[in-house]
């Protein structure tokens, strides 16, 4: 079995390249590193996130992949790597924000570990729960507990 570190390189080899099989390709070593179940693989597929990648399915292959492991794991991935996601990518860190929020258990967890967070952590996910609240005021019910997590 291929390491996270060798399937990463891969990743982004087929990322840059963008080759005829550009899609096959990237999906099959996203399913490699899933069945690695290595929650290290969070952050480092979260850094793939890209608002003008060209094919959005790609990018839900990588919300995917890393949604399989459990809230704690999941959410302190996410947070590890927050304040970059949400500079690089804001669309794609609203829409993984969104469906955490969207999921009690995994919102309940993204307050636990928020309130503990380092200082930018808690100002990106602050400023992009504000953000979401612009854009869909219907999540202001989800987001108000998030941001009280994070001031």
């Amino acid at each position: 079995m291929t390491s996270l570190a060798d399937s990463l390189e891969k990743l982004r080899r087929i990322d840059s390249e963008r080759g005829p099989k550009y899609v096959a390709d990237f999906e099959a070593v996203l399913a490699d590193i899933a069945a690695l179940r290595d929650p290290a693989c969070i952050a480092e597929l979260a850094r793939f996130f890209n608002d003008a990648a060209p094919f959005d399915e790609l990018m839900f292959s990588i919300i995917h992949t890393i949604e399989i492991f459990d809230d704690k794991a999941y959410v302190g991935g996410l947070l590890s790597i927050a304040p970059m996601l949400c500079a690089q990518a804001p669309r794609w860190a609203s829409i993984v924000f969104v469906r955490s929020l969207n999921a009690e258990a995994t919102r309940r967890e993204l307050v636990k570990q928020l309130r503990g967070a380092p200082t930018a952590t808690k100002s990106a996910v602050r400023d992009l729960m504000q953000k979401i609240n612009a854009r869909s005021p219907e999540f202001l019910a989800q987001t108000t507990v998030v941001i009280v997590a994070a001031t």
